[in-house]
């Protein structure tokens, strides 16, 4: 009897709290979006200064392509010394001796460009760059190129400069079959994908000036 009576006293003392945790309410609480004249930043477009963005995606922009410049094939078109230089040079070539480059340079008052880097000596750089170690991959390579076509940058000016071979300054999305056979006479059918994907001829190609200097002789971009 006494535990009945406790427990409908407990009953009775709990009922009151259930019944309030009950008639709690709730209600959806609602985020109000603040209004643009509160906050101007907020607006539509945000009114953002994006010429920094402009900017930035004018840097990345892609280059212009290459012009069609005028090829040529035949060395009577060429100033009487680069036509010289060039001789030297097949003659060098052809001779198997890489030193032989070294008194050509000389004479030079500028060194040719060889690297992107400098070079201390040029014989010890070409022989290293060479496949053999010797130079002989290297002279067959200048040989290639210096009997290509090629083209005339900065005519008329202090600057003027002959380029071997001309596909280091041509399109070369645009070349003609005939002009590929040219190509891949020099690089392999792999090598010209890979530069098409690049956007740029980066084998080797040679540069002499309307003096006969060896402006360069380099290979990358």
């Amino acid at each position: 009897m006494y535990f009945r009576l406790l427990i409908i006293g407990l009953l009775c003392t709990t009922a009151p709290a259930m019944a309030a945790t009950q008639a709690i309410k709730t209600e959806t609480i609602r985020i109000q979006r603040p209004k643009a004249e509160q906050f101007p930043l907020l607006d539509e477009g945000f009114n953002r200064d994006t010429s920094g963005e402009d900017a930035l995606d004018s840097e990345f922009a892609e280059e212009p392509p290459l012009p069609k410049l005028d090829v040529f094939y035949d060395d009577t078109e060429l100033p009487e010394a680069v036509r010289a230089t060039r001789a030297t040079l097949i003659k060098i070539a052809r001779s198997g001796d890489v030193a032989a480059l070294a008194p050509l340079f000389a004479k030079q008052e500028q060194p040719p460009e060889l690297s992107f880097t400098p070079v201390r000596d040029p014989v010890s750089f070409l022989k290293d760059s060479s496949g053999d170690g010797e130079g002989h991959e290297i002279l067959a390579i200048l040989l290639d190129i210096v009997t290509a076509g090629y083209v005339r940058l900065n005519e008329g000016t202090e600057e003027e400069t002959y380029i071997w071979p001309y596909f280091a300054r041509y399109p070369l999305h645009d070349l003609s079959p005939s002009q590929k056979v040219e190509m891949y006479q020099i690089v392999t059918a792999a090598d010209y994908f890979e530069m098409l994907d690049y956007g740029a001829w980066t084998f080797y190609r040679l540069g002499i000036s309307k003096d006969g200097d060896v402006r360069s002789f380099i290979a990358g971009d």
